[in-house]
């Protein structure tokens, strides 16, 4: 890859594969921020271990998802796995931390999640319901969601708050 002046080589390739964008993205990150090392030679390198690796960290494939205490032995993996899912469905993107699973009336399990916020930090555990029976899933609301009565969707978040506190709390 080519960066000097204004000018930046259009293309980037891995094993024969090209990626325009790529270079481009990362000539004009470099050159923004003026991350250049002189060696011995004055020869140019960029220092690019750290922008190649966040960029290629969200090129990775999400990790496999698991619980983190091991409750899920209490309830069977086949459950384990289908609440896994709808957790996965709701809250993929945000890396969440799944924990004290149990089974409550039926087929309901309880337990809690913890996901990331936009910072990117974890919230916090917040308790869930799940119906397996009809793929149901709902998180227990935080204090602020519920404030007023005439928002979007609080008869459900009221719903799934009910269905908390009747089934998994003791």
């Amino acid at each position: 890859m080519d960066c000097r002046g204004n000018r930046c080589r259009k293309s980037f390739s891995i094993d024969g594969e090209v990626y325009p964008d790529f270079a481009v993205f990362l000539c004009l990150y470099l050159r923004g921020i003026g991350m250049t090392l002189r060696l011995a030679g004055q020869r140019r390198v960029a220092i690019v271990a750290l922008p190649l690796a966040a960029l290629l960290a969200g090129a990775m494939p999400a990790r496999s998802q698991k619980v983190e205490d091991g409750s899920d032995a209490a309830i069977g993996p086949a459950a384990a796995r289908t609440v896994l899912d709808l957790i996965k469905q709701r809250f993929g993107s945000l890396d969440p931390k799944v924990s004290v699973l149990r089974k409550a009336k039926g087929a309901w399990i309880c337990g809690s999640v913890n996901v990331k916020n936009r910072e990117g930090l974890y919230s916090g555990e917040r308790g869930f319901v799940a119906d397996l029976s009809n793929g149901f899933f709902g998180r227990v609301p935080d204090g602020p969601e519920m404030l007023s009565s005439r928002s979007e969707g609080f008869e459900e978040r009221e719903r799934v708050r009910q269905l908390y506190f009747d089934l998994c709390l003791d």
